[in-house]
């Protein structure tokens, strides 16, 4: 017990391993078979315990177990350290148990890397660095001469080291410089900086002196003394300096032609001011008129889902194409602005993430956790790379500015296909491949009046000084550039979700031209919903969606609303709610509510979240069944009939 050594013995009959309190307490309460043991220990160290452990156990070998070894602790997952040596116990040549010891040597092995690093780091600056760095002892020996020194001096380690200091001096200088050392010495200060004495003169290995600046310390280890010298060859700031005073008469002429090129930038600055104010005005207006082209393009496909008439359809068509065109246009005045230009390659979007993954830890610092949630084959997209990783960094950056007490940021990839176009947070996304990089924030949120504002350049939340405002401009830039969609879900005080939405590579995007019919399946006779939306606008349009599918509907404004209505006694077939909600209820908790006092009710929910956003919720029993946004309406009568029909007959 004093010495914190423990005590274990391995039963060769019973493949059992069982040690004393001192033991457990370095590893966990045994008993383990080998194998079992085996699985504590490090992945990296498992080789080395077992080649250590076979040779324990060969009858033929000399019986002597010795290993450290790192131990994951299976009680809180901590690793230790572990220094264990055994001896074999054999009788008629046959192995009986091994009788050992071990003990925590984690302290240890820590405090020996801690001087690893220190000594690595050492080593390091001393080697590149460009100044001369000598040591030397009380007798003026030279004990250390860096590649610096080398250098400067033109003589090699071997040739130097034991040496004393002063063949690195002129002639006389040396008789002088054995009391210079032996007065600083005795003083009271530890060091002298570069600087805080006059110049010296040093000699190279072929005769030449040189201008030299030198800085000087002292430290005491043991009972001996240690000096270490940094000097620095000034022989061409000298040089330098006789060259500026002879320029004295020439800076005069420089004079003018500088105040000539000051008045040019003056100029340009002008110029750039004005490009500023362009770009801003025209994130101003193409922001204005995406606002009436999503109103347009909106209601022409609710439009399209109530015409019959072929003619009256074609003429819709050519609307739609129209407000289209209006979008790429609006675009290219936005690419204009910024006036960027892109050099596009097939891209792997889940590579460009985990390269950034190391970055992106340092970025965001300790009080925020960065998962990863990758689509296990991603389509290849064609995008700028070095587009890709600052939008990433961007993304990431404002993430970690909106929680400034920590949180966690989920950035996700997956592939997506469209059947028809759809709208997602305000924006249109046409049918098509895409693959969609997500990155969400437990952070502040944002207001929808910021979150509309968010892509106009300039504009930004941030203190004067923390922000340009065209971190966000730039990624829609780049991404409509590419010829895809980016995309603000955001709700305040729960978080923030920016999807970026590039094209699948080598696949046609855009409408079908053969006008593609997609299946609705219609419900069953007399069934009805309960819609719950806090939006009043998605909440108008998911109901006109059920009513064109033959559902009964019911819509309120929150979960509070749903629980009134169910409580008076209204029977409904099925639940569909959001999932972010105000009023205190989200529709996790109207789910749970549901499950406690309606437990037959059916109830499906609906998020702009990614899903590992939605992982976050603890699950308590079974988790409702949970559609993404956007949908269409194919997608959500095949989810409605995928419920409704559960468990039935």
């Amino acid at each position: 017990d004093a010495g914190a050594v423990g005590c274990w013995v391995w039963d060769a009959q019973t493949d059992s391993l069982v040690g004393d309190a001192q033991v457990a307490s370095c590893t966990a309460p045994g008993p383990y078979d080998i194998a079992s043991y085996l699985n504590l220990i490090h992945a990296d160290d498992r080789a080395i315990w077992s080649v250590q452990w076979t040779r324990a156990i060969d009858p033929q070998s000399d019986g002597q177990f010795g290993c450290e070894y790192r131990l994951i602790r299976p009680d809180d997952g901590r690793t230790v350290w572990i220094a264990s040596f055994g001896r074999t116990e054999i009788k008629n040549g046959k192995v009986v148990r091994v009788v050992g010891v071990l003990r925590d040597v984690t302290e240890r092995r820590d405090a020996e890397a801690a001087l690893q690093e220190t000594a690595s780091r050492y080593t390091g600056i001393v080697s590149i660095a460009s100044d001369a760095i000598i040591s030397m002892d009380e007798a003026q020996a030279i004990t250390m001469f860096n590649d610096g020194a080398e250098l400067i001096f033109g003589y090699t380690r071997e040739e130097i080291i034991g040496k004393p200091l002063t063949v690195l001096l002129p002639e006389r200088y040396r008789g002088s410089h054995g009391d210079h050392v032996r007065t600083f010495g005795q003083a009271a200060v530890q060091a002298r900086r570069m600087g805080q004495r006059s110049e010296i003169l040093g000699q190279r290995k072929n005769g030449e002196t040189f201008h030299a600046e030198a800085s000087i310390s002292k430290i005491d280890v043991g009972s001996r003394r240690f000096f270490t010298a940094v000097l620095r060859d000034i022989t061409e700031r000298k040089q330098s300096q006789a060259l500026l005073e002879r320029r004295i008469e020439e800076a005069t002429r420089d004079l003018r032609l500088e105040m000539q090129r000051r008045e040019e930038s003056q100029a340009q600055l002008v110029r750039t001011q004005r490009m500023e104010a362009f770009g801003q005005l025209t994130g101003g207006v193409a922001h204005d008129f995406n606002n009436l082209l999503t109103v347009i393009m909106g209601n022409l496909e609710l439009l399209d889902m109530r015409l019959g008439d072929e003619k009256a359809k074609i003429l819709l068509h050519r609307a739609q194409d129209a407000a289209e065109m209006g979008a790429r246009l609006t675009s290219r005045l936005l690419t204009f602005a910024r006036r960027r230009s892109f050099t596009a390659s097939p891209l792997d979007l889940n590579e460009v993430v985990v390269g950034m993954a190391e970055l992106l830890e340092r970025s965001l610092g300790e009080q925020i956790t960065l998962t990863t949630s990758l689509e296990h084959t991603p389509w290849t997209v064609v995008a700028d790379p070095s587009e890709v990783e600052n939008a990433i960094l961007n993304l990431a950056i404002n993430a970690r500015d909106a929680m400034p007490h920590g949180g966690k940021l989920i950035i996700e990839t997956a592939n997506m296909t469209f059947d028809e176009a759809r709208v997602d947070a305000g924006t249109r996304i046409d049918a098509g491949q895409y693959v969609r990089l997500s990155a969400t924030d437990t952070g502040v949120g944002m207001a929808q009046d910021i979150v509309r504002k968010a892509f106009e350049p300039f504009f930004t939340t941030k203190e004067t000084g923390k922000g340009t405002g065209l971190g966000l401009s730039t990624i829609y830039g780049f991404v409509r550039q590419a010829g895809g969609v980016v995309t603000i879900y955001s709700e305040v005080g729960c978080g923030t979700t920016v999807n970026i939405y590039l094209p699948r590579a080598e696949l046609e995007r855009g409408r079908d031209a053969g006008g593609k019919a997609h299946t609705s399946v219609a419900s069953a006779a007399g069934e009805r919903i309960l819609l719950v939306e806090d939006d009043a606008d998605v909440r108008a349009v998911t109901e006109a969606q059920f009513e064109a599918l033959g559902y009964a509907v019911t819509a309120v404004a929150s979960g509070p609303e749903a629980v009134s209505v169910l409580s008076l006694g209204a029977a409904f077939d099925l639940i569909f709610s959001d999932v972010v909600m105000p009023g205190g209820m989200s529709g996790f908790d109207l789910a749970r509510w549901v499950a406690t006092h309606v437990p037959n009710l059916k109830i499906i929910l609906a998020s702009g979240y990614p899903d590992a956003a939605l992982n976050t919720e603890p699950s308590e029993g079974n988790r409702p069944d949970i559609l993404k946004k956007p949908f269409n309406r194919s997608e959500l009568a095949r989810a409605l009939r995928r419920v409704l029909d559960s468990n039935v007959g």
